[in-house]
């Protein structure tokens, strides 16, 4: 039974309607709270990582000794804090959370994350210090994200919370909202995305979720207007009946990677996040039901992105286009693997193709082998011509690659930037996705990517997976399971979360 859950979810504030979350990611005044002049000393990270990230900001430094930090003095009486604060970041020991948030309150600033750690993670259970932190925030009216996290980085304000080491000049800005439980997945996810170069719009550390949880992060998003896609790792999830209503209602696409599904992984991940563990059958169904898209990894989650970038796909039938043989067995068997059939193309298509071939030894088919063909326009022609057909619902492009093609197709389709500027017009125009990969050296695959104008995956095989994706995320969303069944009532028991053993 999840009877620790059920006390701890007694703790949560009361929601407010309505209640915007801007200052945590667009704060005019910060207040950072156990800064020290030492090398050991974390919160300080969080000051450096805002300046190195380009925060406009004020930032205050607070702390028990006199010193400096980035050319700020640390402020060892916060009474001499200014009022209008927006955000206050705390990193103290656990026992004196409860008191810096008393001195929040008397300040009038209203919104905090606390980075802490050393609550219900460590002592297993529900503890006195959390129910003091409650009572001074409900006091105040503060609201506040953690504890137990490393907070929020949003690149549009140069806001970034960290207090681990991170490299902030990395991290891109992107359509992608992000809500990780965990702190180091927070920083590995921020890295990966924009490594990628798809970017994060917002990304929040969850923590234990003691006040704040992921369904007030989601409503946020679903009102933002740089977050175009939703994407969280959780390893709970709180409030199950609010957080279907609001995923299935969404007119954004939400992905979530959901761990902490054995055994070995609940005791992990209690001392982690104070996460329970889950009925993975009852969560699968319930992100089913929802239209959510489910992945198993970080990066599922970039290929998730990547794909919903893309027109909608809006039934099973594929062109495959590829310039090697091998690769064309290869999407065949991930074709018929992901559910997809590749249906053969018009004889007027095939025949004026095959007229381009330099050796003729390629028998054309779909998926077809293109690894013949080298004359610029018929290539583009027979682009064209597949995503045009009234029966073809996507095209699979796999383009091997080198310098070399810019000289063969000239300029309309050889640098990296054409290519994929014309993939993205032909994509747009006609209303279907075109999944893209190449075949060459990591070097000019990283530099398409670079590009950005076009989603850019890594292998064929991937292309096809994307496909997939875009498949799951439109059917749902246009057949959602019925509006009633044992997955919705088990949302709707007394706890409202989905947690083993209820």
């Amino acid at each position: 039974m999840a009877h620790n859950l059920g006390l701890c979810l007694t703790f949560n504030q009361p929601k407010q309607n309505g209640y915007k979350m801007k200052e945590f990611f667009y704060p005019e005044r910060v207040a950072v709270f156990g800064v020290a002049n030492s090398a050991r000393n974390l919160a300080k990270n969080i000051v450096e990582h805002c300046l190195e990230m380009g925060f406009k900001g004020e930032i205050y430094p607070v702390g028990r000794k006199k010193g400096s930090i980035c050319g700020r003095d640390i402020l060892t009486d916060p009474d001499l804090l200014p009022n209008g604060i927006d955000l206050a970041v705390i990193l103290v020991p656990a026992p004196y959370v409860a008191k810096t948030l008393e001195i929040c309150g008397r300040k009038g600033i209203r919104h905090a994350i606390i980075s802490t750690g050393g609550f219900r993670e460590f002592t297993g259970q529900c503890s006195e210090t959390e129910e003091k932190i409650l009572e001074v925030t409900r006091r105040y009216g503060i609201r506040f994200i953690g504890p137990n996290c490393i907070g929020v980085i949003c690149p549009s304000s140069g806001l970034c919370t960290p207090f681990n080491p991170i490299q902030p000049h990395y991290l891109k800005s992107g359509p992608v909202g992000l809500i990780i439980q965990s702190g180091g997945v927070t920083t590995q996810a921020s890295y990966h995305f924009s490594e990628e170069h798809v970017g994060f719009s917002k990304i929040i550390s969850a923590g234990n979720k003691l006040d704040l949880n992921e369904n007030d992060f989601i409503e946020y998003f679903l009102d933002d207007d740089d977050t175009k896609q939703i994407h969280l790792y959780l390893e709970s999830i709180d409030e199950g009946r609010k957080f279907m209503k609001l995923v299935k209602g969404s007119t954004k696409p939400i992905v979530v990677f959901k761990a902490n599904v054995s055994r070995a992984a609940s005791c992990v991940a209690y001392s982690h996040t104070a996460a329970l563990a889950n009925n993975d059958m009852v969560v699968d169904g319930a992100l089913k039901q929802s239209g959510v898209i489910r992945v198993n990894s970080l990066h599922e989650m970039v290929v998730a992105a990547k794909a919903l970038m893309l027109p909608p796909l809006r039934g099973n039938r594929l062109a495959v286009l590829s310039f090697s043989g091998g690769f064309s067995v290869v999407l065949a068997d991930a074709c018929e693997k992901h559910g997809f059939v590749c249906p053969t193309l018009p004889d007027h298509i095939i025949s004026k193709l095959e007229k381009t071939r330099r050796a003729g030894v390629i028998r054309l088919n779909n998926p077809m082998d293109l690894g013949d063909i080298h004359d610029p326009s018929a290539l583009l022609g027979a682009i064209e011509t597949c995503i045009d057909l009234d029966y073809i619902d996507g095209l699979v492009l796999a383009l091997i690659y080198d310098a070399k093609l810019e000289k063969i197709f000239g300029q309309r389709f050889g640098t990296p930037e054409q290519i994929l500027d014309f993939l993205q017009a032909l994509s747009r125009d006609k209303d279907k996705p075109i999944t893209f990969s190449i075949l060459a050296h990591r070097s000019n695959i990283e530099e398409f990517k670079k590009v950005g104008s076009y989603p850019v995956f890594d292998s064929p095989e991937e292309s096809v997976f994307a496909m997939r994706i875009l498949a799951e995320h439109w059917s749902r969303k246009a057949h959602f399971m019925s509006s009633h069944s044992p997955v919705e009532d088990f949302a709707s028991s007394s706890t409202g979360s989905f947690n083993a053993g209820e």
